[in-house]
């Protein structure tokens, strides 16, 4: 089990922590939910929510640590100077208190993000990440373009099956080819489709046609994906809605993977493959 460890150095943030942790592996893990707020992101009686205790089981085997927050605002220039690996499963716009009220992030956040990752930095985004500050009519917003592609809809949850594009690449390389599990499946629009590197697609099987799933009379579409910018990672996994998603050993295996890839562990294998392995019908960035 992993320890712990109340930091009073961040007044609103939950820090976990392990003893004799590497130091190669700090993350900050901001779970703000300034739109819909997630079961596995809710925190109950003030103890941790189920993906951050997850998450910090997870890093702390990694021989990391990991910093689990809602405080937004724990995202600027200075403080992300601590850390290696970010990771986002947010909602909304996360300058406005929002759904659980918690603390907003600041008006350079997102520039201060996107600096740091150019810097260097590595950026993980799960879930609803991608439900986070969403583009204005007409344009696409800074965050979209970064993370590589934008929320759209999802339908009622069924059984996935996954199809990886890039079995060798490290960010994946415990995913295996056809896993099925049962997830809230995302479909996203505005790919950067110039700039991102598509690791795995989501084959909805049956419910294709299916009264209901009107949403995934679609071909195969991205589901994870990475991106470089400037000398800094970027990856975005759409599983993790269920809390028996976060259970599994093969998303743990996954998250691990996603991790280590996003810390510049492995090569970068980042080139945009969009277009060759995406079928035309799938709705491109604007």
């Amino acid at each position: 089990m992993y320890r712990l460890l109340f930091t009073a150095a961040i007044a609103t943030a939950m820090a976990c922590s392990c003893a004799h942790a590497d130091k190669s592996l700090r993350v900050l893990y901001l779970t703000k939910s300034a739109g819909f707020e997630h079961s596995v992101v809710k925190r109950e009686d003030g103890k941790l929510s189920y993906s951050e205790r997850t998450l910090s089981e997870i890093v702390q085997k990694m021989g990391g640590t990991i910093t689990c927050t809602k405080d937004a605002g724990l995202v600027n220039a200075e403080n992300l100077k601590n850390f290696d690996v970010v990771v986002f499963c947010t909602t909304g716009d996360l300058t406005q208190p929002g759904t659980d009220k918690e603390p907003v992030m600041g008006p350079n956040g997102v520039s201060d993000l996107i600096a740091w990752i150019k810097a260097g930095g590595g950026f993980v985004g799960y879930h609803n990440a991608n439900d986070t500050f969403h583009s204005p009519e007409g344009s696409i917003s800074p965050y979209v373009e970064m993370i590589g592609g934008e929320f759209a809809t999802h339908g009622p949850q069924f059984d996935g099956k996954i199809k990886v594009v890039d079995p060798k690449h490290p960010a994946i390389q415990d995913l295996a080819d056809g896993w099925s599990l049962r997830d809230e499946w995302y479909i996203s629009k505005n790919f950067n489709t110039g700039a991102i590197h598509v690791l795995a697609l989501l084959d909805p099987g049956k419910v294709r046609g299916k009264k209901g799933y009107d949403a995934y009379k679609i071909p195969n579409y991205p589901i994870i994906w990475c991106r470089a910018l400037d000398k800094g990672r970027i990856l975005y996994n759409a599983l993790g809605h269920r809390e028996d998603v976060w259970d599994n050993p093969k998303f743990q295996a996954l998250v691990k993977d996603n991790l280590n890839w996003a810390n510049g562990k492995g090569d970068l294998k980042a080139d945009p493959n969009f277009s060759a392995v995406v079928p035309t019908t799938i709705e491109e960035k604007k």
